[in-house]
């Protein structure tokens, strides 16, 4: 699916407050080390998320420098040593992946990816979705009422940007976020 498309759908399924002030944007850029690209999030123009190819890389190398430096293990045990919290949630392909998500630096390419599949999937679907993205996305969602807005449970393992999405759709809806 083109992008321009899907942009359309994805700002079309934001709640009515949030519809002209939240907009996605995405781009691509040829350098002399490949091709790179951005997805961003502004409201009212101000940026509030960013995922970019060349910043993943320099971070992902900055884990697995911070990995080796604590220990001697090899892969994927020294992951498993240094973060055990995660250890069954992922497979190990993607262990460093979901790291640096809690970290809030992603891949450009699994933003994109959810971002395409947003916009099929249910609410249901899309509130209970493991993607951080999708599960963000959900909670400015005009499918999703007040009433099952303050019905949304969340819990200390829930992502930062999910819980500043739902904030921010609490006060687009008048709603008084320390009562949930």
């Amino acid at each position: 699916m083109r992008w321009t498309k899907t942009k359309i759908l994805i700002e079309n399924l934001l709640c009515e407050k949030l519809r002209n002030r939240l907009k996605v944007y995405a781009t691509s850029y040829n350098t002399s080390l490949g091709e790179q690209r951005r997805i961003w999030i502004t409201l009212d123009g101000k940026e509030v998320f960013n995922a970019s190819s060349a910043q993943f890389l320099m971070e992902h190398d900055k884990l697995w420098e911070e990995v080796k430096s604590k220990s001697n293990k090899p892969f994927p045990e020294c992951l498993y040593e240094c973060y055990p919290k995660f250890v069954g949630k992922i497979n190990d392909l993607d262990y460093s992946m979901l790291i640096l998500e809690q970290r809030n630096i992603f891949h450009v390419d699994r933003v994109y990816d959810a971002l395409v599949q947003y916009p099929n999937l249910s609410i249901e679907e899309a509130l209970s979705s493991n993607h951080v993205i999708i599960q963000a996305f959900s909670v400015i969602d005009k499918r999703v009422g007040k009433r099952r807005l303050k019905d949304c449970l969340f819990n200390s393992d829930t992502h930062p940007m999910v819980l500043e999405f739902y904030k921010l759709r609490f006060e687009m809806e008048g709603l008084n976020f320390s009562s949930n």
